[in-house]
């Protein structure tokens, strides 16, 4: 991806409205650039972080907290039923249409 910031050191720029669709503000960039650093980009600078530390820990929230709200919601839902809800709403495929809608197939530091 030629439109791709090619820098290890100055965070990458965000998608204009990134931060409103979040309802997050980035207050650490070095963090943020980490975030968007996948494992074959920094295999080639070893100055670089790469996110599959980040994204295990995000993983593990996003299944605590998408649980606990399909817990909340289908109260008389038995665990396998539960189970396979939060496996279609947190796989793959879902979040990486969801990252493209924010813009974040651009961000990505491959």
């Amino acid at each position: 991806m030629a439109d791709q910031p090619d820098s290890t050191t100055t965070p990458a720029p965000l998608h204009p409205s990134l931060e409103v669709e979040l309802g997050h503000r980035f207050r650490n960039r070095e963090l943020l650039l980490q975030a968007l650093t996948h494992r074959s980009y920094a295999a080639e600078r070893p100055e670089a972080q790469d996110n599959e530390r980040l994204e295990f820990l995000g993983d593990a929230v996003l299944d605590l907290l998408v649980g606990e709200l399909l817990f909340h919601t289908f109260p008389s839902a038995p665990e396998g039923d539960l189970t396979k809800m939060r496996a279609s709403l947190v796989n793959e495929s879902s979040l990486a249409a969801r990252a493209r809608e924010l813009g974040l197939d651009w961000l990505v530091r491959l």
